[in-house]
C-alpha cells in the first residue's frame, strides 16, 4: 500500500509538472503558426490530389477527420463555406457568395490563402492543438516513472521484511540451542511483528514455567529432606524399642508391655507423618488441574466452624472465642468441601499439638471485599520441640486455598500463632 501511495503521488506530480511545461511551452502563437503552416501544406496538397471544388468542398471533411487535432473554417468571399466540425452542402458558387455584415469583425488579412482545384482562392482561418500530442508522451513517461518507484520501494521494504525473517530464525535458533535468556527482536506491528511478539511472549513463559518448575522440585526435594529426618528419629526409636524387647528374656509383663505401648506409639508418629506426606503430595497432583467450588452459604459455613470444628478443643481444655461478624444475609462463599475439611482439620491438629493448654482459642470471621474472612489465633505452647514439625500441614493449606483461588497465612507474632483464611464468595 505505501508503495502504491508513493508511486500514484509521483505518476501525478509527473504529469501534472509535464502537462504545465507543455501549456507553457508549446501552447504559444510561434509554435502554433509553425503547425499551422505544415498542415496548411498538407492541406493543399489534399486539395489538388482530390481535385477539391467549391462544388465538393465537403471532401474535406475527410481530411479533418484525419487530422483531429486541428480545428479549421474555410471563406469565400467572407462567408463560411466549410467548418471542420459541421457540415456544409456542396455546389456552392462563386457568384452566389455575398459579403455578409457579421463577418465584418473578421480580419481575413491573417487568414491563410488555399487555391481550390478550380483556381478559386479562398482563406482558411486554422487553429493546431498538436501539442496534446505531447500529453500522451509525458502520461506514458510519469506512468513508466510511476512502476519503477513503485518496484524500488516494494522491493526495499520487501527486502527489510526478508532481513528481518532472517534475523527471527538466527534467534529462534538461538532458543532452540537451549538459550531461552537470549530475547526475540521485536519489529513493527504488522503480521511478522505480531509473530515475533507471540514468539518473545512464549520464551518468556517456558522460562517462568521452569523456573516455577525448579522451585517446585526444590521444594519437594527439601520435604523428601525433612521428611527422611523426621521419619528418621521415630524409626531409630523404634528399631531401639524392638531390639530390647527381642533380647530381654525376662517374664516381666509390666516391662515389655511398656516398651510395647511405647513402639505403637512411635508408630502411630511414624503413620501421622506418612498421612501428611501422602496428603501434601496427592494436592500438589490435584494444583496441577482445577478443583470443583460449590456455593455454601457462609453464615453456616462459619457457624460449622465454631459450633462443631471446635468443640473437641473445648473438650481438650482449650476455650474457645468467637467473634463472628457474618450475617444470615452475607451471601455464599464458593468452597470444595472435601479440600475445606483438610484445610480446617490440619488446623485444628496443629493447635491440639502445639498451643498451649487451656490457652483460649480466638476465632474472628468477617467479610470485606467479596472474600470471607477466617482468623484463628493461639498461644504457642512452652513444650514445643522446635524440630517436631514438619510444616507440611501448612504447605499443605497453602496450596488448597490457592485451588479455591483464595488465600492462607500462618505465622508466629508474639508467641501467638495466627492462621489467616481468604475465601471468594459467589458475586
Amino acid at each position: 500500500m505505501l508503495s502504491g501511495v508513493v508511486a500514484i503521488v509521483i505518476t501525478y506530480f509527473i504529469s501534472d509538472l509535464g502537462n504545465y511545461y507543455i501549456d507553457h511551452t508549446f501552447d504559444s502563437q510561434e509554435m502554433n503558426r509553425t503547425f499551422q503552416l505544415k498542415h496548411m501544406e498538407e492541406l493543399q496538397r489534399y486539395v489538388y490530389d482530390n481535385e477539391i471544388t467549391t462544388s465538393n468542398i465537403s471532401l474535406l471533411e475527410k481530411w479533418a477527420d484525419n487530422n483531429a487535432l486541428v480545428y479549421f473554417s474555410v471563406y469565400l468571399k467572407k462567408k463560411m463555406i466549410f467548418n471542420s466540425d459541421y457540415s456544409y452542402s456542396d455546389n456552392v458558387e462563386p457568384e452566389d457568395v455575398l459579403e455578409e455584415e457579421d463577418n465584418k469583425a473578421l480580419d481575413f488579412d491573417y487568414f491563410y490563402k488555399l487555391e481550390l482545384s478550380d483556381g478559386t482562392i479562398v482563406r482558411v482561418d486554422m487553429f493546431c492543438y498538436d501539442f496534446y500530442n505531447y500529453g500522451y508522451y509525458v502520461l506514458a513517461l510519469s506512468t513508466v516513472l510511476g512502476i519503477i518507484v513503485f518496484v524500488i520501494i516494494f522491493t526495499r521494504l520487501i527486502n527489510r521484511k526478508l532481513v528481518y525473517i532472517k534475523q527471527l530464525e538466527r534467534e529462534l535458533g538461538i532458543l532452540e540451542g537451549g538459550n531461552l535468556e537470549y530475547p526475540i527482536t521485536i519489529k513493527g506491528n504488522d503480521e511478522i511483528g505480531s509473530l515475533a511478539r507471540g514468539i518473545d511472549q512464549m520464551r518468556l513463559s517456558i522460562m517462568e514455567n521452569n523456573i516455577k518448575e525448579q522451585k517446585a522440585l526444590q521444594a519437594n526435594k527439601n520435604l523428601v529432606t525433612a521428611m527422611s529426618h523426621d521419619l528418621r528419629t521415630p524409626l531409630t526409636t523404634l528399631t531401639g524399642y524392638l531390639e530390647i524387647l527381642s533380647m530381654d528374656k525376662s517374664n516381666d509383663k509390666e516391662k515389655r508391655k511398656h516398651y510395647l505401648d511405647l513402639s505403637i506409639q512411635k508408630t502411630g508418629e511414624i503413620r501421622e507423618l506418612s498421612d501428611e506426606l501422602f496428603e501434601y503430595f496427592l494436592v500438589y497432583e490435584e494444583e496441577q488441574r482445577t478443583i470443583d467450588v460449590e456455593p455454601v452459604p457462609a453464615f453456616e459455613l462459619v457457624a460449622d466452624l465454631i459450633e462443631n470444628q471446635f468443640l473437641g478443643l473445648e473438650e481438650e481444655g482449650y476455650r474457645i472465642s468467637g467473634d463472628n461478624r457474618v450475617g444470615t444475609e452475607a451471601g455464599n462463599c464458593l468452597i470444595n468441601s472435601k479440600y475445606m475439611r483438610r484445610v480446617l482439620n490440619n488446623i485444628l491438629s496443629n493447635i491440639s499439638k502445639y498451643a498451649e493448654n487451656e490457652s483460649t482459642i480466638e476465632i474472628a470471621c468477617f467479610i470485606e471485599n467479596q472474600e470471607l474472612h477466617i482468623e484463628i489465633c493461639n498461644v504457642i505452647g512452652d513444650d514445643i520441640d522446635p524440630h517436631e514439625s514438619t510444616k507440611i500441614g501448612l504447605v499443605t493449606c497453602e496450596r488448597i486455598m490457592k485451588l479455591h483461588n483464595g488465600k492462607f497465612e500462618a505465622y508466629e507474632k508474639e508467641n501467638i500463632f495466627v492462621n489467616k483464611l481468604v475465601i471468594p464468595m459467589e458475586k
